[in-house]
């Protein structure tokens, strides 16, 4: 079994962060970077890009909202073509910076509001995927598992990776549970644990209601911001061993 590991990061200004969330890389497979609209800059997303690729960490575009201030997780109201626009200038810019320094951009994975907004709204999925495409035919898209990014993705003929989260509740419908509710983060390593093993082995997860629910698990989220991030990914590591569980990047067909 094969499993790839990725994580948010760059979601800083300046030196802010930076060299805690470089020590992440060589515990996880493919890395996600924000790409300056709800957090980052030029000096984060160059050092952070450089960074992965000599860790070996596949690079991927981490677009969202224009939205410093609310760190892109509040909903905002966009054209299907402002929303073309925004995702083609983001993933655009990770492109280029990723090729300047010798490397190959490999995937796009939405943040916060706009990520789950395209799970639920087929529209903008559709507009979403447009932009990926008119940048590269070739990238991978990571998407909400069981989403209408999914659907519309495949559909287009795009590797789509289902994702799923360590850390983070699950509501009965398959979409992650509102940050303001309680229980919807989960902080202990054995919390985190145990759900990445029923997603990754059992392809479901338990909700906030009790309720069991089927996903499918191409790719785990271990954000780095969460408390002792690190110490849950050794964790994994250990684990995916003992279980023979291969951790690797995604590779597009």
């Amino acid at each position: 079994m094969k499993l790839d590991i990725n994580c948010d990061m760059g979601e800083g200004f300046g030196r802010n962060r930076l060299e805690e969330d470089l020590g992440i890389l060589r515990w996880i497979t493919s890395v996600n970077v924000a790409c300056g609209f709800h957090s980052g800059d030029p000096h984060v997303i160059y050092r952070t890009v450089e960074a992965a690729l000599k860790q070996g960490v596949k690079v991927g575009a981490h677009p969202g909202y224009p939205d410093l201030h609310g760190f892109g997780r509040r909903s905002m109201q966009m054209s299907m073509q402002e929303i073309y626009e925004l995702v083609l200038y983001q993933v655009s810019a990770l492109d280029g910076i990723t090729r300047a320094l010798g490397g190959k951009l490999n995937h796009v994975k939405l943040h916060g509001a706009l990520y789950n907004e395209a799970a639920e709204r087929p529209e903008l999925a559709e507009a979403i995927v447009r932009a990926i495409g008119d940048v590269r035919d070739d990238l991978i898209i990571y998407a909400l598992s069981g989403s209408a990014l999914v659907e519309v993705g495949l559909e287009h003929g795009f590797c789509v990776a289902e994702e799923v989260f360590a850390d983070r509740a699950y509501l009965p419908n398959g979409r992650l549970a509102p940050r303001d509710l309680e229980g919807s983060i989960l902080i202990s390593k054995e919390e985190q644990l145990h759900q990445a093993n029923q997603l990754v082995f059992e392809q479901r997860v338990k909700t906030v209601d009790g309720s069991y629910i089927e996903l499918a698990a191409d790719t785990l989220c271990v954000h780095s911001e969460s408390p002792d991030s690190i110490s849950v990914l050794k964790e994994l590591h250990q684990w995916a061993k003992v279980r023979d569980v291969h951790i690797t990047a995604i590779q597009a067909m």
